[in-house]
């Protein structure tokens, strides 16, 4: 049986390469991390994977980076479309994409921290739990977005069950697709939720001056009490202006979960 890999779990769209600095743009929407992935893509597939030619093209493109949001995670240069039907993100040098041969000698991190890295996914994810986000996001972007982000998986597992009063296996969502559909639903809040208006968020993560710090929902200064949905809304980047955003979008998640509760 073949390893279930996090970053490359089948031969899908799902994808994901945020250790490479996938995501870690000022504003990383889809459309900026599509048109840095299709540049360096563009450029690695017109060189000759000599040294020489790759360091080249490490130097030409490091010119050309969109914004960083957090300069301590490096954005590699190498980080590309391995495949474009589907589309999947990855690494341009490793070795399956270049008959066998290694390239990441010339890489930031090297090749050796690059062979053996993992993310804190697989610290806190169990197989299953990634395996169900892979079969419900088939996309390059969005997977890796929610894969990485720990409190949006664990809060749904955790707010399911609290509702049906026993524990949501990921394996039984996986078999039944009224109850994937309602998993994919709540997931593509993450790519596309209104009160996300900070482009130097990320997920729970504000930046400044070189640092990262987890930002906090000031309640008290909305006239409200801390939300259940506390740790989703950090997860989701939200700041809210007033109390009536906040309980729009508190409703915006009651929707979600009666919906799948009424389908368990």
């Amino acid at each position: 049986m073949n390893e279930f890999r996090y970053c490359q779990p089948n031969s899908g769209h799902s994808s994901c390469s945020a250790c490479c600095g996938l995501y870690n743009w000022v504003g990383c929407s889809r459309a900026l991390v599509q048109d840095w992935l299709e540049l360096t893509t563009d450029f690695f597939s017109k060189s000759d994977r000599s040294q020489e030619d790759l360091k080249k093209i490490k130097k030409e493109l490091s010119k050309q980076k969109p914004k960083v949001l957090y300069p301590k995670i490096y954005n590699c240069e190498f980080l590309g479309f391995i495949e474009q039907n589907p589309k999947r993100v990855g690494c341009l040098l490793h070795p399956d994409f270049n008959s066998g041969e290694n390239l990441r000698e010339i890489s930031y991190y090297g090749r050796e921290t690059c062979d053996s890295a993992t993310c804190t996914a697989y610290l806190y994810l169990n197989e299953q739990e990634a395996e169900l986000v892979a079969k419900t996001i088939d996309d390059w972007y969005l997977y890796g977005l929610c894969l990485t982000d720990l409190d949006l998986v664990k809060e749904f597992f955790r707010l399911a069950s609290e509702r049906i009063f026993q524990s949501v296996a990921p394996e039984e969502i996986m078999k039944r697709s009224e109850l994937l559909e309602v998993f994919r639903e709540y997931l593509k809040l993450k790519e596309h939720w209104r009160y996300a208006r900070n482009p130097r968020r990320f997920g729970k993560y504000y930046f400044e001056n070189g640092n990262y710090l987890i930002y906090r929902i000031e309640y008290e200064k909305l006239g409200a009490t801390l939300s259940r949905y506390d740790k989703i809304f950090n997860s989701l980047g939200s700041e809210f202006n007033n109390q009536k955003e906040l309980k729009f979008a508190e409703e915006i998640l009651e929707e979600i979960f009666d919906k799948f509760v009424g389908r368990v």
